[in-house]
């Protein structure tokens, strides 16, 4: 073979090789990428006016986990089957990963802030399901 070809197949192989790492790169990062979480909750506000201290020290806490408020409202308005017997609204949050949510959930800066909201909302019900 001449000095040409060598160089040639050395130079195609080195590439093939590059696009096959890139190609397992893209793979294993899309596999091992954090899936959102989603909170939901149900609530029914007691004293709203009231509810300022709890949003000004809860706020920050889930924004630093990703909070995005996608969806807020009265479900009542659009029951499309079966029967909503809740009153109040609903909230619909994503964050960035399931992990992001139950350490907010879980931080002592949360806790005490969740208690800023006693007797002044009454929750229905909180529940998180991770997304895909």
């Amino acid at each position: 073979m001449t000095n040409v070809r060598v160089l040639l197949i050395a130079a195609l192989s080195m590439v093939l090789g590059f696009l096959m790492g890139v190609s397992a790169l893209q793979t294993v990062t899309a596999q091992t990428a954090a899936k959102p979480a989603y909170l939901v909750a149900s609530s029914r506000p007691i004293h709203p006016d009231k509810m300022a201290p709890y949003r000004a020290a809860a706020g920050p806490l889930a924004t630093k986990a990703g909070l995005e408020i996608l969806a807020s409202g009265d479900p009542s308005a659009h029951v499309l089957e079966g029967a909503w017997s809740l009153s109040g609204g609903l909230t619909i949050e994503r964050y960035r990963s399931m992990e992001d949510l139950l350490a907010f959930w879980n931080s002592p800066g949360y806790q005490e802030a969740k208690k800023l909201r006693a007797g002044h909302v009454e929750m229905n019900f909180i529940v998180a399901i991770e997304g895909r």
